[in-house]
């Protein structure tokens, strides 16, 4: 795991600027190349060949050169093919595996890649740059084009390095961020600097950029027994902890007590000795799984580690939205800053377990909107409009008012954004915004219903907050974190599936359950779900209240109507207990309340401080 940069032109000392902003992402080691036309940056977390592993590396005649953030988990197969073919190898290293497959198979290299990656080839022969992200975007990766000035990184701060990027918020992207709570799109909230989308190749060549897709999950349902998918979803797992497990360094797990991260314990149980699992909770402010994940450490036998975030906490959140580069209003985020921050005594590399809930429907918002979809159906057209027009006169932060929402909406994508969104379209307005959103484009056409909303979840969400925070909170201390269950071919075998084998009636990943029948306990299979709800409601109604109210004062930009958020602010205080409604409007405090610390540090480049 490390972190990379590069742009196309000659300057040691912007490249070494951009490298500093990024020694927290590979503090063991850094690199560069230079030529007359492109300059390349690495900054190393040792983790395969500690001793040989260098980057950039290079091809036998130094004529391809490769900057690489990640691991190719089948890189011995690959290389042993690729040196029957006749390539020569001078490091141990998977990212050489890359270049010789570049010189192999050019752009469609990336189809034989099982891993998560992030990476940029210079190929001084055709004097092209080619970029290329992992397919479900585990690795982030970020570009910049204006005029004839190319650049990239691994982090959108090191990009800012550069003196001619200028510093201005996308209207756009702020839109979508009040909406989803990130921006689920290939904007940033900085205007001219793009993510590379999951599944994507990037092309600069003769001053022009060319992005292409080389992955997307297709649906493809087959009509296998139930007995069939469990086996091969037990085969899939085991063999995506296996790879997993390759390293030179120390491993360990992030285990909240849920199925996903216990089943990684489990099936690491098999193979592996002395695990060191580590869990978060929440002291006595707020909802905790400790009791459950350190029941699943006794049964299996971990090394176990558990750690609190409490108020005292918060202080430090200034320089967790730093590393987060983007503004991502997820209050889970904290958590994992503050677990990476201890798990790093004792690893450098983690399994965790993301990416289960989005391919097997382990959510709720899925059985709402399955629900919501199936009654609306009943519902006569001349009624919906009687129904929409007496919404009018509930209140926005209702429940009603979300039941009238799903109930009266004109499709499944504006139903599903009445379930998900942060801030509702009235609201938006109140805001200052009343532009559309147009991320329907992630709701294919030729896909059932609960694929629909599993397809949009894996192409927005996953990437741009939960994988986004995994990434930034954990290489903010060096840590590199591994997640077995997004290997693409069970993200793929998840689209195999009937619908009915991931959400059946109103239990969700019903064939994972299945599946780990005999491999977990039962109390941790059918338990009920809970997450990482931070005690944002309590927070907001104590320390930082005064918080954001001081940022709101000292807020110098006119993005958005700050009297609607200092009312709401107001109004909150004034709440009584009712969690659900509670939990809604701390979120969208929290969602001013990064935004406004990012702003301050990366539009107006304050420095960072603790509260």
């Amino acid at each position: 795991m490390c972190g990379i940069v590069g742009f196309n032109w000659n300057d040691k000392t912007l490249l070494k600027e951009m490298m500093r902003t990024l020694a927290h992402r590979g503090p063991d080691e850094s690199g560069i190349y230079l030529d007359d036309d492109i300059s390349l940056g690495h900054q190393r977390l040792k983790i395969i060949d500690l001793k040989t592993g260098r980057q950039p590396i290079h091809n036998e005649d130094g004529t391809i050169q490769i900057t690489s953030n990640g691991e190719i988990y089948n890189y011995l197969d690959l290389k042993k093919d690729l040196e029957k073919k006749g390539h020569r190898f001078y490091t141990n290293t998977d990212t050489e595996v890359i270049v010789h497959a570049y010189e192999e198979y050019d752009r469609d290299c990336v189809n034989k890649f099982n891993g998560m990656f992030a990476f940029a080839i210079w190929d001084s022969n055709k004097k092209q740059l080619f970029l290329a992200r992992d397919r479900l975007g585990i690795k982030p990766l970020y570009y910049y084009f204006k005029a004839d000035k190319f650049i990239f990184a691994s982090e959108l701060k090191a990009i800012l390095e550069c003196d001619e990027v200028e510093r201005n918020v996308d209207l756009n992207a702020l839109n979508e961020y009040f909406i989803y709570k990130y921006v689920p799109s290939n904007r940033t909230m900085i205007k001219g600097i793009y993510k590379l989308l999951p599944g994507h190749t990037l092309v600069f060549r003769n001053n022009a950029i060319n992005v292409s897709r080389y992955w997307d999950l297709k649906e493809n349902i087959s009509n296998k027994s139930e007995d069939y998918y469990v086996k091969k979803l037990r085969e899939l797992l085991r063999e995506s902890v296996k790879m997993r497990l390759m390293s030179d360094v120390p491993l360990g797990v992030y285990l909240s007590g849920g199925i996903d991260s216990s089943c990684i314990v489990a099936l690491m149980s098999e193979m592996w000795d002395n695990i060191k699992t580590f869990s978060v909770g929440f002291g006595s402010e707020g909802e905790s799984e400790v009791g459950y994940a350190r029941y699943v450490s006794e049964y299996f036998g971990t090394d176990h580690y558990e750690v609190n975030v409490d108020e005292e906490d918060l202080k430090i959140l200034p320089e967790m939205v730093w590393h987060l580069d983007e503004p991502v209003a997820d209050a889970a985020t904290l958590p994992t800053y503050v677990i990476s921050r201890f798990a790093k005594k004792e690893v450098t590399v983690v399994l965790a377990g993301e990416g289960g809930d989005e391919l097997f429907a382990g959510y709720d918002n899925y059985k709402i909107m399955m629900l919501g979809h199936n009654f609306s159906k009943t519902i006569p057209n001349f009624l919906k409009s009687k129904i929409s027009g007496t919404g009018r006169y509930v209140g926005d932060y209702s429940n009603a008012k979300r039941v009238f929402n799903l109930m009266c909406a004109k499709d499944e994508y504006e139903r599903y954004l009445g379930v998900i969104s942060v801030f509702n379209k009235n609201e938006r307005r109140k805001l200052g915004f009343n532009k559309e959103n147009s991320s329907d484009n992630y709701f294919p056409n030729d896909m059932k219903l609960l694929n629909k909303l599993l397809y949009f979840g894996i192409n927005t969400w996953l990437p741009n907050d939960f994988l986004m925070k995994a990434d930034k909170m954990t290489m903010a201390y060096a840590i590199e974190e591994r997640v077995p269950l997004l290997d693409h071919n069970i993200a793929e075998f998840s689209f195999t599936l009937p619908p009915n084998l991931k959400l059946r009636g109103m239990t969700g990943k019903y064939i994972f359950k299945k599946a780990m029948i005999g491999i977990l306990p039962k109390r941790i299979i059918y338990r009920r779900k809970h997450g990482y709800n931070a005690p944002m409601d309590h927070w907001f109604k104590h320390s930082l209240k005064d918080v954001l109210m001081q940022l709101l004062d000292e807020s110098s930009h006119n993005l958005y109507d700050k009297r609607y958020a200092t009312n709401l602010l107001e109004e909150f205080q004034k709440s009584g207990k009712n969690y659900n409604m509670n939990f809604y409007n701390a979120q969208k405090l929290w969602s001013i309340l990064i935004f406004e610390m990012w702003y301050k540090m990366f539009i107006e480049g304050e420095k960072v401080k603790k509260l």
